[in-house]
């Protein structure tokens, strides 16, 4: 199993366009204007990079896809959780910090937990499905649960 040329070219402009749409966030001040693209870049940004980081560990560190195809998928999920987690300390620490308002109350965080392991949890069912050689068929939901 490798990862093809095409799915590396997907991958990173998933990440491009992640990069593209903070700074369009920034730019035209869209985390006040609309309510919910702060939601939807807590569960984009840690899908892009969960996803990033998981193709090109896979191989590396990351193996068993065929034999093992939930552990990757739990393994590469707890990956991105971990980055949403750092990411509200950081927001958090920022506050601290900065006269800012990062964190708009616990409701707000535990959102965007939420929101990031949604993400995450999608970024490892799409590596699962990018690392499968050309049977990704076979890998349904209901196999992976198999496994």
């Amino acid at each position: 199993m490798h990862i093809t040329p095409q799915n590396r070219s997907i991958v990173w402009a998933i990440a491009l366009l992640n990069l593209l749409f903070h700074i369009a966030g920034y730019i035209w001040d869209l985390y006040d204007r609309l309510w919910w693209f702060d939601k939807f870049l807590h569960l984009y940004t840690p899908f892009a990079i969960t996803l990033l980081l998981a193709l090109y560990l896979y191989g590396v560190v990351l193996t068993g896809a065929r034999d093992r195809p939930l552990l990757l998928v739990l393994t590469i999920a707890s990956l991105g959780i971990a980055i949403s987690g750092l990411w509200e300390v950081a927001e958090w620490g920022y506050d601290q910090i900065v006269a800012g308002n990062a964190i708009k109350g616990k409701l707000d965080t535990i959102l965007d937990l939420i929101m990031g392991s949604i993400g995450s949890i999608l970024a490892g069912l799409v590596s699962l499905w990018m690392v499968q050689p050309e049977s990704r068929a076979e890998y349904t939901v209901i196999e992976i649960m198999r496994h």
